[in-house]
């Protein structure tokens, strides 16, 4: 079973100004970071049961994803970790998900792959309920790139392509648009270089660009970020973005650094389960509140 997150962290109020202000933790201006449970669960967490989805072959997915009135908990006696969440998120829109540890954007993620069912509210992609979805096949439209994710031995082609039906062609593309290409041409046998276990030779730099390469060579409609440009200098950071502006990919971010969300075009900010503020970082500055004083922390 996956761990419980911990103690709430940031938060919204998409009437704004007259919901409680939290009191903004000392330790960290946009995250207190925790590192999520990516482990695969148990079959009985996800299982759709015998029903049979409405659309068990989804078309190409638009990008368009909506959480609807959603709560969550771990587990039937545990606390409340998502209290009535609702977020429409329009197809090519880069979201950003601000908060401390245990706040819920991590769970989020869970539920928008299938991980985890809400006990109540919705789970929609173009307006169609992820139950009435056949969820591994969303799951081959959505790229995930983590910032802890875990690598296999394997070759630089093999580990771009994963388990699709890929050309060596693709996975240059991937490559390129990933900022991964100089890197590989660098190496003995290039694509077809085999790295160990772990990716252990190779820097976090170079692995985040090859997760990122891992997903983009699915040309999916829409990707999740777990801080996963953390180890990435400004060029190769400024290189991704620009591929991905391309792609029109939807993009949905868990957010870290200031870096990372001062270009989102919203930044959601999340504490105790609940969404308390929404807009783009010149907003959310300007309404000088919750976000506005973990952000100065960093900037100062």
């Amino acid at each position: 079973m996956p761990r419980t997150p911990g103690s709430p962290g940031m938060a919204m109020s998409t009437t704004g100004a007259s919901a409680a202000r939290p009191s903004p933790r000392a330790s960290s201006p946009c995250s207190a970071r925790s590192t999520p449970n990516w482990r695969w669960p148990s079959p009985s967490r996800v299982s759709q049961g015998n029903r049979t989805p409405r659309w068990p072959r989804p078309r190409e997915l638009s990008g368009e994803v909506e959480i609807s009135r959603v709560m969550f908990r771990y587990s039937k006696d545990g606390p409340l970790i998502l209290n009535d969440v609702s977020l429409k998120i329009r197809p090519g829109e880069m979201v950003a998900l601000a908060g401390a540890s245990g706040s819920g954007k991590s769970t989020i993620f869970r539920l928008l792959l299938g991980f985890e069912m809400p006990e109540s509210g919705s789970i929609l992609y173009d307006s169609h309920d992820l139950n009435d979805l056949a969820i591994p096949a969303v799951r081959r439209q959505v790229g995930v790139v983590l910032q802890a994710g875990r690598l296999s031995a394997g070759s630089i082609f093999q580990l771009i392509a994963g388990t699709g039906n890929h050309t060596l062609d693709e996975a240059w593309d991937a490559a390129t648009k990933a900022g991964l290409r100089e890197d590989i041409e660098a190496m003995p046998m290039q694509m077809h270089t085999v790295i160990g276990d772990g990716g252990t030779t190779l820097s976090g730099g170079q692995r985040q660009r090859l997760f990122i390469a891992r997903a983009l060579i699915k040309k999916p409609r829409i990707i999740l970020f777990d801080e996963a440009t953390s180890a990435l200098d400004n060029k190769t950071q400024a290189t991704v973005a620009d591929s991905l502006g391309k792609l029109r990919a939807t993009r949905i971010v868990i957010a870290h650094r200031l870096s990372t969300i001062q270009g989102a075009d919203r930044i959601i900010v999340m504490h105790g389960g609940k969404v308390v503020e929404s807009g783009n970082f010149e907003e959310l500055m300007k309404l000088n509140g919750y976000f506005a004083t973990l952000a100065r922390r960093q900037l100062v």
